[in-house]
């Protein structure tokens, strides 16, 4: 009679299940059923990783670019504004020791032409400032000397420009009122110095037209002289005198009366203006 396989007990069954390492949710394969799970990939995080380092090198490299080009340009503007004042304040103590020395041979040739003539028992003394000259023209032949070398270095300078009104003097001492008043004339279109010089030009031009007669010429100057500030009255006492030399007693009179009508109180000027008044009375 032959043998029967045992029968195996439904407990027995699930039992050997459980046992079986292949019924393990943790280790099923793929094909168990349920949702499978992703197996950790460390190959790829390891490839994020290594890229780090070239990630923000590569950030700093930019960083750095832009850095450098920013300091750079920020450097050449510091540099050229360095130049710039260096260029500057160069260019002003230039100008400054040029004006300093112009003024200087204008100081020079003014002193010059103050300067006392030498008596007849005194001597020339060569280091002597200023020096000092026997005659008048050898006096202002010096100070014309003093003027040429002020125009020849300085000539575009405020001094040379003052310089020619001094000029302008010594020609008109001379008797070359042609001249005198050319200097003069130029001085005067090219505007160049403060009101005080202009009202000199201006009398200077007055005094050349009375040199060559010309009434109405000098008594126009004198207006323009009245016009500049501070110099009003002296003009005006200028005008009042070619009146009297043309005879014309009364236009002298209302300009001397206008005078006192506006001057000060305590003015020096209402007694000259006074006793020119007394004088042109009959």
């Amino acid at each position: 009679m032959s043998k029967q396989p045992p029968e195996v007990s439904e407990g027995s069954s699930k039992a050997a299940s459980k046992d079986s390492p292949s019924s393990s949710g943790s280790g099923g394969s793929p094909s168990s059923p349920g949702r499978p799970r992703k197996a950790p990939q460390p190959v790829k995080v390891q490839t994020d990783l290594a890229d780090v380092p070239e990630y923000f090198s590569a950030l700093w490299g930019r960083v750095a670019d832009k850095l450098v080009s920013y300091f750079s340009r920020a450097l050449l503007l510091m540099v050229g504004v360095v130049l710039v004042f260096t260029a500057a304040w160069g260019v002003g103590q230039w100008m400054e020791s040029r004006r300093e020395k112009a003024t200087d041979i204008l100081g020079r040739a003014i002193r010059i032409g103050e300067a006392d003539l030498l008596r007849d028992t005194e001597k020339s003394d060569a280091d002597a400032d200023p020096p000092r000259f026997k005659t008048v023209q050898e006096r202002a032949d010096a100070v014309q000397k003093a003027l040429d070398d002020l125009d020849r270095e300085y000539g575009s300078s405020d001094a040379a420009r003052r310089g020619s009104l001094l000029r302008a003097g010594i020609f008109y001492d001379q008797g070359k009122f042609a001249e005198a008043e050319a200097l003069y004339r130029r001085f005067i279109e090219k505007k160049d110095g403060a009101s005080a010089l202009l009202s000199v030009a201006y009398e200077g031009l007055g005094l050349c037209a009375e040199a060559r007669n010309d009434a109405n010429a000098a008594i126009t100057a004198y207006e323009q002289q009245a016009a500049e500030p501070f110099a009003r009255e002296r003009g005006r006492m200028n005008q009042a005198r070619v009146y009297v030399k043309q005879g014309n007693k009364q236009k002298a009179t209302e300009v001397y009366k206008d005078l006192l009508a506006k001057a000060a109180p305590q003015s020096p000027l209402r007694d000259d203006v006074q006793n020119r008044l007394a004088a042109l009375e009959p």
